[in-house]
């Protein structure tokens, strides 16, 4: 485990959303901190960020000190200034210290014509999660998403995604 870690995830989501915040403070939560064999601490923006900080300053700080970052996609979170703010922050680990941070789950179908997720799909399927369209395949995907969070990223090569980085930027 990488030394300096305070939280094992941070959760970045669509706080301005009910129900995706309900989704994450009532469900997510509970299945990653409290149920399982291992509880894992989350950094959740709407408990754990201390008010008045900027926001700037709360992304650095959480996604810093937490082992992974997972994005809780949702079409309208995909168009905000603070998911591309956060999704550019976790790829500066991988540049700055070549860790892969980066667990996508799709709460929605979303940027479905995004180079960065297709070819993150690519090199590293196993960090993109999707929500299930059935009931019955939630305690898998409850399942598989602790398996996500708590190993290391396997990325077929750094360089190669590297070069790709600037793409991840492009409007979608």
């Amino acid at each position: 485990m990488h030394h300096g870690n305070v939280y094992d995830v941070f959760v970045t989501y669509d706080t301005k959303d009910p129900w995706v915040s309900e989704w994450v403070l009532e469900k997510l939560r509970v299945k990653l901190e409290d149920e399982g064999e291992k509880a894992l601490p989350l950094c959740l923006e709407e408990r754990d960020w201390p008010p008045g900080t900027p926001l700037i300053d709360n992304l650095t700080h959480s996604i810093r000190y937490s082992r992974k970052t997972l994005f809780v996609l949702t079409k309208a979170y995909a168009k905000t200034g603070a998911f591309r703010l956060a999704m550019y922050l976790a790829h500066q680990r991988l540049l700055d210290e070549n860790l892969d941070v980066i667990v996508v789950l799709m709460l929605e179908p979303v940027l479905q014509h995004s180079h960065f997720l297709r070819l993150r799909r690519r090199l590293c399927g196993e960090s993109i999660v999707e929500w299930p369209r059935t009931a019955a395949a939630e305690p898998w995907f409850w399942q598989n998403l602790r398996n996500v969070v708590r190993v290391d990223n396997q990325m077929l090569s750094t360089s190669t995604y590297s070069q790709y980085f600037p793409c991840s930027q492009e409007g979608h």
